[in-house]
């Protein structure tokens, strides 16, 4: 039936479509020394072991064995407000409070030091992900309830010096990648009276794919990185179940019996994009040094959502747009206090989304952010690091006018309200 056949399509093309801390459903957040710059420098800095997951060529310059472990706690918000139009009239509920609860990630890096010029290492990070929940009674609920999206990635590095003034680096990256998404389906024009079904999909998969980078030294504190990541195919297998409430099988087996021949195996593709990100750090003398960073990140490449089910082939398109990041930040070494770092930055994220895709599984839109921290070292080889960061609504209305594929869904008509903020702990030890 089309009921069944859009429930499918609609949902598994949702995964691309959950919130997150930079543009569309991109994590950034792995390391408090990441933070502090606002991501100034990540390709460049290579004086610690998180070089391995942002430019493993510059492993080189580290002297000893090292291990970093980080914590992240995010807590974003997002805010509705507005209306859900069905037949020319407001679909009654709220607008749903904070549609994201807080949410914990970490990040481990280490480096093996084989010989001068010859270094391996390994990083646990998670690049894509976070969650979107909003409560039953949402007034966008036929458009979205959960979306949760959960991406866990272990790259592998070895570098190599080649000159005393260019060192390459990469390897492999191994994901797991889960998805979770739910919404309401409103049979009202049917049975106004028995409520509202939920469809719950999930589905996951194990997928490859690789890193390499580049470091350049014009001298000692001058250098420029240049990092990529590769695209990674994901090929998401999985089911749809379909929550009935009993008003609905009491007053209409017909409308039942549709609903739970929806419960069956479903799956799509998708591909987690690729950036590039460019980096220079700069000691200006040996208490100041000055960072930047641009990034490039592939969302176009997510045009649309092909989703297999049994007897069918259905298409959704995205349009999701390319996203530049660009930050600049500093570090002070106080000569009062030689053991601490103090740090700071800015930046400036685009949104994949534009106003013609914003939903409420993406409120995505262009951001600014501030962050700050410190790094201090308790013994030579043993150092704490703490980070805030606070992200802030691009230029521009966060305007909502979207409709999916739901038969009586309607349209979600508003503005929403969007910030983050995200604190980061975490030590270095070196060996």
């Amino acid at each position: 039936m089309a009921l069944g056949r859009t429930v499918r399509v609609c949902t598994f093309a949702m995964l691309v479509a959950s919130d997150a801390q930079a543009s569309s459903f991109q994590l950034r957040e792995g390391d408090p020394d990441w933070l502090a710059n606002a991501f100034a420098g990540t390709a460049a800095k290579s004086y610690d072991a998180g070089t391995v997951w942002n430019n493993p060529a510059g492993m080189t310059l580290l002297t000893s064995n090292e291990i970093d472990q980080a914590a992240n706690y995010f807590a974003p918000g997002i805010r509705f407000s507005g209306n859900n139009i069905v037949g020319g009239k407001d679909v009654p509920g709220s607008n749903g409070g904070n549609g994201t609860p807080p949410e914990v990630t970490a990040g481990l890096e280490g480096v093996w030091n084989a010989s001068p010029d010859l270094k391996f290492g390994a990083a646990t990070e998670t690049p894509f992900g976070l969650r979107t929940a909003y409560p039953d009674n949402f007034v966008g609920r036929y458009q979205s309830l959960i979306s949760s999206i959960f991406d866990l990635q272990l790259a592998l590095a070895a570098a190599y010096r080649l000159t005393p003034h260019l060192s390459i680096g990469g390897g492999p990256v191994l994901t797991y990648f889960h998805a979770r998404l739910t919404q309401a389906i409103n049979t009202t024009a049917f049975l106004p009276n028995a409520g509202d079904s939920i469809v719950d999909i999930h589905g996951d998969d194990i997928a490859a794919g690789y890193h390499f980078g580049a470091l350049y030294e014009f001298s000692k504190g001058f250098r420029v990185g240049l990092d990529y990541h590769s695209r990674i195919g994901v090929n998401v297998t999985g089911q749809q179940r379909i929550a009935i409430p009993q008003a609905i099988m009491a007053q209409s087996p017909f409308v039942a019996a549709v609903l739970k021949a929806l419960n069956q195996p479903a799956a799509t593709q998708i591909a987690l994009p690729d950036d590039a990100t460019l980096s220079t750090y700069y000691d200006i003398n040996s208490q100041w040094s000055v960072m930047t960073t641009v990034q490039w990140t592939d969302w176009s490449l997510i045009k649309a959502i092909s989703v297999q089910a049994p007897g069918s082939v259905e298409s959704t398109p995205i349009g999701f747009r390319n996203t530049w990041m660009g930050a600049i930040g500093a570090n002070w070494r106080p000569q009062i206090a030689p053991r601490l770092m103090l740090q700071t930055g800015v930046l400036y994220d685009e949104g994949a989304n534009t106003d013609a895709t914003r939903g409420p599984r993406l409120p995505d839109e262009d951001r600014i952010g501030a962050g700050a921290g410190f790094t201090f070292a308790i013994t030579p080889n043993l150092s704490l690091r703490a980070a805030y960061l606070h992200e802030f609504p691009g230029f521009g209305d966060n305007k909502v006018d979207y409709t999916n594929n739901f038969p009586n869904a309607g349209t979600l008509v508003g503005l929403y309200n969007n910030d983050a903020d995200v604190i980061s702990t975490g030590i270095a030890l070196k060996f």
